[in-house]
């Protein structure tokens, strides 16, 4: 890309990343603090409906399997019921937390005696596992760890505290399975394309660390999750975009992005944050040029979410992918708080109307 092709503003916000290095709020806030943010209220943690999963917590494909019309299921897809649970500690909604700890719940009825979610042919009840185990038990451990971090921070943790401490073992026996030796080499060697799952498992392993008690099994989140924190930074391209599949993506794109900021705020290390800000600056930067006017994205040349397809790529529903606008609104209102920058947050507010969550 040219940097004739530069928005003014997008310019600015990656001069400031190769110059005197990005600012970065200070201090860094909490997740809770992160997500207490009156955009995401009106435009998620007000409006939305309970995810519709089956009267089990089985979302999605995973009802399908469950009745027989599907061969596979995904634990990540039990991840959705954490849009349930963040809207209902911040907005007040019993009913969503009630549905959004069945999800979990279905999701870890299906976890191994190892911690993963995988083939049990000696259960009492023979199992089948997840599909791409790895990559979707990252996801599911993720969104379990954020949720479960705004449970505890919250002023009325009292209120979350009983389920909390039920599922705050599982989850860390789930983060210590994608660190297994043989599973890690074959999740590393399978995420090699798609930079925005270094972020994914980033965030993932730092959350549960903060959630952690044993000091060394802590350190070794926050060392894992590091280490793939900066393996993402080192894939940047220098006109900004994080590559997935050899070129850009605008979608996945965003996605990374939105998930480097949940690892930001964990992260216990001051340089490696403002490397991450570094990139984040420069990331917006050219999202920004991958926006319309109104607010719809613009897939040209995306390697993976196109407009007309051409693509082998199909989402967990067998579908074509769609762009993840949901995502993106995260994206640049988290960062609009970690950058201090105004930009992004009119962004974020202009996707949200363009896509009717917003007035």
């Amino acid at each position: 890309m040219k940097s004739s092709d530069f928005h003014p503003v997008s310019c600015s916000l990656l001069l400031a990343a190769l110059t005197l290095g990005q600012p970065l709020i200070s201090p860094v806030p909490s997740t809770y603090q992160l997500y207490n943010d009156s955009l995401l209220m009106g435009v998620w943690y007000n409006r939305i409906s309970a995810t519709a999963a089956a009267a089990d917590g089985a979302n999605g494909v995973n009802q399908q399997w469950e009745q027989g019309t599907s061969t596979v299921w995904y634990i990540e897809l039990q991840r959705f019921d954490c849009d349930d649970v963040t809207a209902a500690v911040y907005a007040n909604r019993p009913s969503l937390l009630s549905n959004g700890e069945n999800i979990f719940n279905w999701g870890f009825s299906k976890q191994t005696v190892d911690g993963g979610f995988n083939n049990c042919s000696n259960c009492t009840t023979p199992m089948q596992g997840t599909g791409d185990a790895f990559h979707s038990t990252s996801m599911f451990v993720e969104a379990v760890a954020r949720c479960l971090i705004l449970m505890w921070q919250s002023p009325n943790f009292v209120t979350y505290e009983s389920y909390f401490n039920q599922v705050v073992p599982k989850l860390i026996r789930a983060a210590s399975w994608l660190l297994v030796p043989s599973v890690l080499t074959i999740g590393i060697k399978n995420d090699m394309p798609y930079t925005h799952r270094r972020y994914i498992l980033a965030a993932a392993l730092a959350e549960t660390a903060l959630l952690t008690n044993d000091s060394s099994l802590q350190q070794q989140f926050y060392s894992q999750a590091a280490t793939f924190a900066q393996n993402g930074l080192s894939l940047q391209d220098p006109s900004g975009f994080n590559p997935e599949k050899g070129g850009y993506d605008s979608s996945y794109n965003a996605y990374g992005l939105y998930q480097a900021c949940n690892y930001l705020v964990v992260c216990p290390n001051v340089s490696l944050r403002q490397e991450l800000a570094n990139m984040l600056s420069n990331s917006f930067a050219w999202q920004l040029t991958r926006m319309n006017p109104n607010g719809s994205a613009n897939l040209t040349g995306n390697t993976r979410v196109t407009a007309d397809n051409n693509t082998d790529e199909v989402a967990r529903s067998g579908y074509d992918k769609d762009y993840d606008y949901k995502s993106t609104i995260y994206a640049f209102e988290l960062g609009s708080v970690l950058l201090q920058n105004q930009t992004l947050h009119n962004e974020a507010q202009l996707v949200a109307i363009y896509k009717g969550y917003s007035h």
